[in-house]
Parts: structure tokens; sequence; C-alpha cells
């Protein structure tokens, strides 16, 4: 009897609940945090039209030519030059993938933040601007304005 008691005296205080003007405005509180809330992850997925393996041809200021591989997802990925000589092998900048940032992804503007001396001592960061066009291409050139060549990479390369 005690039991059943009890449970008429949480029915009855249940009466009610929902009808006065609380928690009418709390449910359209809720039903707005449920839109948003569904809307953000659409956003965090969303792709990046730099997303992919991209294969970087690039000037030093020497005016030489060197090749990088730059892997990105979202609004971060790598950056890996690639040894051209026997001295770029023992070079602690080329051969290893350094952070990338993804500070713009405006086909018109570009811009990629690569965090080599963050990574290494050493090593100095670089910037790179430019265009993506149609065709899968971004040209631009790095912060020392030597231009710059990004090329999409065909699948399984």
């Amino acid at each position: 009897m005690a039991r059943s008691k009890r449970s008429g005296e949480f029915a009855e205080s249940l009466k009610g609940f929902g009808n006065d003007k609380e928690t009418r405005d709390m449910s359209g509180f809720r039903i707005l945090m449920l839109g948003v809330a569904g809307f953000i992850p659409g956003l965090v997925g969303a792709v990046s039209p730099l997303d992919g393996s991209w294969d970087v041809t690039f000037s030093t200021r020497d005016g030489e030519t060197r090749q990088a591989v730059v892997e990105i997802a979202g609004v971060q990925g790598t950056w890996t030059s690639i040894a051209q000589s026997g001295k770029e092998r023992r070079d602690p900048c080329v051969g290893r993938p350094f952070p990338l940032a993804v500070a713009s992804t405006d086909p018109a503007r570009i811009v990629l933040e690569v965090a080599f001396a963050k990574s290494v001592a050493g090593c100095r960061d670089r910037t790179v601007t430019g265009r993506l066009d149609g065709a899968g291409t971004v040209e631009g050139k790095l912060e020392n304005g030597k231009p710059l060549r990004m090329t999409r990479r065909s699948a399984g390369t």
C-alpha cells in the first residue's frame, strides 16, 4: 500500500508539467538547440576544395626547383618536402611531414601555413598563398615571393 501511495504522489506531482509558461518557453529553446545541433555537424563535416593529396613544385631563393607532397583534410594537413640531392637528405627540414594549417579555402585566395619552425629548430615556417582553378591546380607563391604550383594527385598515387 505504501508503494502505491508514493506512486500516486509522483503521478500527482507530474500533473500540469509542461503547462506553465516557463516550460513552454523552454520547449521553444529546446527546438532551437536541436536545430543548431543538427546544423553544426554539417559544417564540421563540410568538404574543403583542398581536401586530398597534392604534388607541389616550388622555387627556392636560389631559383632551384623543389618538390613536396601535401595532404589536406579539412583545415589541417601535412607538408613533406622531397629530398633532391645528398645534401638535402641530411637537411632536418626535408623528408619528414610538417603540420600544415589551412587558413583560407576561398578558391580565389588559398592560404596555407606550414609550421616548420614550430616542429624542428632551424627550419623556417612557410606561408603559401594562391588561387585554385577549376582544373584542380593551385597557382601561387611562398611568403618570399617565389612561385609555387600545387596539382591534385590522382587516386592511387
